[in-house]
């Protein structure tokens, strides 16, 4: 009688939860999206995408999903969506109990906008994807001109580690090398705010550009880029901080073990 009475008070508890849980599913199917709460993650002080962008991507079809039924909408698909746009990163998308949509969007991060010859310039971001330029905001990063080519276009659907994993793609651009070096200056607050500029001249040499003073820094490939810099770093202390920033024409780290400058 008493193993009854358990199964029974088991079988009561049971089917008390599945008309809860009914109830709750008839209720979700009729509660309808009552508010869209948008946040933008703008720590890295980029501003490529505002609220107004978002708006247009979920309400993409012409009618605002506020007032359909919250059951009706597609989270995963909205992420979706708004992922495809070239500045985002990631998109989390999901629904409240009161039949709120909140949708939280953080942007890419460029680190470096690349000008190649005859294209539309671009940016690469730090996981090394591409990004076209923004008609509403420029971002502050190291620029790359000089013998660059092929736009956003040329590799469409492709990234850096993409590109960095393939032979034959990674001997047809420096892209790969240039997004190397900018990761590198990025990392460090001292170059990342000294170095402005990167030239690739015709033999694919790479020299940089500083923010203070007149020299050119030549240090042809990417290879060995963190013993270049410390060259560099003595050299600023032990040598440019005594004879003046102005004198030098070209600061040479091409050389292992050797610094060759040509002065002005």
């Amino acid at each position: 009688m008493k193993k009854f009475l358990k199964i029974f008070s088991w079988f009561l508890i049971l089917m008390g939860l599945l008309v809860t849980l009914g109830f709750v599913y008839n209720e979700q199917k009729s509660l309808l999206c009552t508010d869209l709460k948008i946040i933008i993650d703008v720590d890295n002080g980029h501003e490529f995408i505002d609220i107004k962008d978002i708006l247009a991507i979920v309400n993409k079809s012409g009618d605002s999903i506020v007032g359909q039924s919250i059951a009706g909408i597609d989270v995963g698909k909205l992420e979706k969506l708004i992922e495809n746009h070239p500045s985002i990163a990631n998109a989390e998308v999901y629904k409240t109990i009161n039949g709120e949509i909140n949708v939280k969007v953080q942007q890419r991060n460029p680190i470096i906008r690349i000008f190649p010859v005859n294209n539309d310039g671009f940016y690469i971001d730090e996981e090394g994807e591409f990004m076209p330029l923004s008609s509403k905001y420029s971002a502050r990063v190291l620029m790359a001109n000089g013998n660059i080519v092929g736009g956003v276009s040329t590799w469409s659907g492709l990234s850096i580690p993409q590109i960095m994993r393939n032979d034959s793609l990674a001997k047809k651009t420096i892209l790969d090398d240039l997004f190397l070096l900018a990761d590198f200056i990025n990392k460090d607050e001292f170059w990342k705010a000294q170095i402005q500029q990167v030239y690739v001249d015709t033999n694919r040499e790479i020299e940089l550009i500083p923010r203070v003073g007149n020299h050119r820094i030549i240090i042809g490939d990417v290879s060995g880029l963190k013993e270049k810099f410390e060259k560099l770093m003595i050299f600023y202390n032990e040598g440019l901080n005594k004879t003046g920033w102005n004198e030098y024409h070209t600061i040479n780290l091409k050389y292992q073990n050797q610094i060759v400058c040509t002065k002005i």
